[in-house]
């Protein structure tokens, strides 16, 4: 009689607690909705990143960075859709929910983008300097990637607004005075097209790549980043220069690494005419050959110009890139300064007496 009756008891409470009026239903339920998504999320990401200990790759550690924390938002969202669906909590609920799940589905198809960016740059990282073709992959990958966010994001944004009555309302209102409103957008976001326009050339005419090392307004640095509104250089000194993508259609800049990365680096003496020519030339072979950033290609010494007080000696030698020219080009200045000094140092530019009987 008393197992009866504890079975009964057992089965009121069950039926109280799947209730549609009973608070304890509105709470208890969605609860455990909530918990079982998380465990599963959370097994679901033990068991990846176990995986990814035995086999290790960028992928699966890109997903195990950038996907936990939608993923366990949505995984809930699945669980708890249904059983609110069931109590029916009403409309601002319901569309409130939905916006969530709209909201974390964004989330990862834009965290699978920066994933699946971040495998080809790791891939074409583990290499010192990238070639051309390269860096213009890497290039389209990420101005397209940005595209595809934005175009994410828009979706997202007008799938939640949609679902809102009143919002669809005001956009059927817009779309009745379609012709005016499209005037006013074309102006609006003239600049907009236009700098997505040149973003596509940029991206896919080579023009400018990320990584690459060009001049512009007098500043020497590397292409950092590419967005769909402005270009981001590093400067040598680690500043950033922020310029609009329309002004690499307006100006002209210097693009060092356009097809290649090598370089020829030049640096200028000025000298006596009795400094002997030879001797500085097997000095800078001497320089070249003991130091690792030129890359044995070229290296010679002209002499270049001459005037009424002394002569033009350049020194030209290949490297590899844009970093190593400038530092190679201190070293040799340096060097060769010092050896003129040691061992000629009546070579070093002078005035003559006839040039100060001139003045006097």
């Amino acid at each position: 009689m008393e197992y009866a009756t504890g079975l009964l008891l057992q089965k009121i409470n069950m039926a109280s607690l799947l209730d549609k009026e009973s608070w304890l239903a509105y709470i208890i339920v969605p609860t455990i909705a909530i918990g079982l998504g998380l465990l599963i999320s959370w097994l679901g990401f033990a068991i990846l990143r176990l995986y990814h200990k035995r086999q290790p790759s960028v992928f699966k550690e890109q997903l195990l960075q950038r996907l936990k924390r939608p993923i366990h938002f949505f995984i809930p969202l699945v669980f708890l859709v249904p059983v609110m669906a069931y109590f029916d909590p009403g409309i601002l609920w319901e569309k409130l929910l939905e916006a969530i799940v709209i909201i974390c589905l964004a989330w990862i198809l834009v965290a699978l983008l920066y994933s699946s960016e971040e495998v080809v740059k790791q891939k074409f990282a583990l290499k010192d300097h990238k070639i051309a073709s390269e860096r213009k992959i890497l290039t389209q990958l990420h101005f397209l990637k940005s595209i595809a966010v934005a175009i994410i994001i828009t979706i997202a944004i007008a799938s939640i607004l949609w679902n809102i009555p009143s919002a669809r309302q005001l956009g059927n209102t817009i779309l009745t005075s379609a012709g005016v409103a499209g005037i006013i957008i074309g102006v609006a976001a003239q600049k907009s097209i236009s700098n997505l326009i040149v973003g596509f050339q940029l991206a896919f005419t080579q023009a400018l790549k990320i990584d690459d090392e060009v001049v512009i307004e007098g500043e020497f640095g590397t292409v950092e980043d590419i967005t769909l509104t402005y270009v981001v250089i590093k400067t040598w000194d680690w500043r950033r220069l922020v310029l609009p993508l329309n002004y690499f259609n307006d100006k002209p800049f210097v693009n060092w690494t356009f097809n290649s990365r090598p370089l020829i680096a030049t640096v200028y003496f000025h000298l006596d005419y009795t400094f002997p020519v030879d001797e500085l030339r097997i000095k800078l072979m001497e320089l070249l050959k003991g130091s690792s950033l030129w890359d044995k290609n070229k290296a010679e010494l002209f002499l270049t110009e001459i005037d009424n007080r002394t002569m033009e000696v350049r020194a030209d030698f290949s490297v590899k890139n844009a970093t190593d020219a400038w530092n190679l080009r201190c070293k040799v200045r340096e060097d060769l300064m010092v050896f003129i000094q040691n061992n000629y140092p009546e070579a070093l530019p002078k005035l003559r007496g006839v040039d100060v009987a001139k003045k006097v």
